[in-house]
């Protein structure tokens, strides 16, 4: 399938200081919120591989913060994407979600005004089953093709099947494994509520 956008799902950003100043960057799977491992860094990187390989898809970055601090996460995965050889007018910054089920949400909304039809949800694989649920919700009738940010990088780059392997051995990638069984129970209970903020908060 060619996509006619990539969509890139935010996990977390983190502040960091550079040369006297305040800068942001994408969390990685070392760090942590209430629910387990993070990721991020890994899904810039295989947006960057995709729009290579789709080199008319637009490329959506995601999400602002839920507690309103600035920048935007769409606006840090953007830079990243940019710094990793996209052009910067492939690229859209969606700054009204604030979480994976209001992601889905925009990237409907945006596919819409746009005249999409096809798109590529770029995401880590423990997301996949619950951003599928949110989306089946939408009743949308847009194909989405569902990445696991994991295979691209392993397509690309064996070493990091092996970095991987580790990463799944830890505590905190369980802990996102049972976090997300649980969330996608709620969805198809009816029961599902977004976490509060502080839950939400990058480690």
């Amino acid at each position: 399938m060619t996509p006619d956008a990539i969509i890139v799902f935010s996990a977390g950003t983190i502040p960091y200081e550079e040369s006297g100043r305040t800068r942001w960057r994408t969390t990685t799977y070392d760090n942590t919120d209430a629910f387990g491992t993070l990721g991020g860094r890994d899904r810039v990187e295989a947006a960057a591989l995709l729009a290579k390989k789709y080199p008319d898809a637009y490329v959506v970055t995601t999400s602002r913060r839920v507690t309103g601090e600035l920048p935007a996460q769409a606006e840090v995965y953007a830079e990243e994407v940019v710094s990793l050889g996209v052009a910067r007018e492939r690229i859209i910054e969606e700054t009204e979600s604030i979480n994976a089920g209001t992601q889905v949400q925009e990237a409907v909304r945006l596919a819409t005004e746009k005249g999409w039809k096809k798109l590529v949800f770029v995401l880590s694989g423990f997301q996949i089953p619950r951003v599928r649920a949110f989306y089946e919700q939408t009743k949308s009738n847009i194909v989405v093709d569902f990445v696991s940010s994991e295979s691209v990088l392993a397509a690309a780059d064996p070493a990091f099947v092996e970095r991987f392997a580790e990463i799944k051995r830890t505590a905190a990638y369980q802990t996102r494994l049972t976090s997300e069984a649980r969330g996608l129970a709620a969805i198809k209970a009816g029961t599902y509520q977004s976490a509060p903020p502080e839950d939400k908060r990058e480690r």
